[in-house]
């Protein structure tokens, strides 16, 4: 089945928030079902649910392996740790997961303060949380 990862059901474009499918750049061994999602901005109570929408399209049309990339994010709240968890979860229960990479210093700081760094995979760069696959 082919998938438009253009279409606006996988994009969001919004004035606090970015959430862009990575097209370009794509590592050689890359999982088929998989997705890179390259979020830019802050992730809030208001922009939360955009990226809950995101990822349960991205599930819907058979992406099972989500690889979140928070290097431009610079602010996350409860509301966007809980719509990666509740991803997480769903994922998970249908053999897929999500992985979160490059976080941003901010980020950081609050995934350690919530002790939710290993709890939500987290990790460096894209290559090496490909290679913890």
């Amino acid at each position: 089945m082919s998938i438009d990862l253009d279409s606006p059901d996988f994009n969001h474009d919004g004035s606090e928030l970015k959430i862009q499918i990575r097209r370009e750049e794509i590592p050689e061994f890359f999982p088929v079902d998989g997705v890179i999602i390259d979020i830019t901005g802050d992730i809030n109570l208001y922009s939360a649910q955009a990226i809950k929408n995101i990822i349960n399209n991205l599930i819907d049309a058979g992406k099972l392996k989500i690889f979140i990339n928070l290097e431009e994010v610079m602010y996350i709240d409860s509301s966007g740790l809980g719509a990666f968890l509740s991803a997480q979860s769903k994922l998970l229960k249908i053999s897929g997961f999500l992985k979160i990479f490059s976080p941003s210093k901010s980020v950081g700081y609050v995934l350690d303060l919530t002790k939710l760094r290993s709890l939500l995979k987290v990790h460096d760069t894209l290559a090496i949380a490909i290679e913890s696959l």
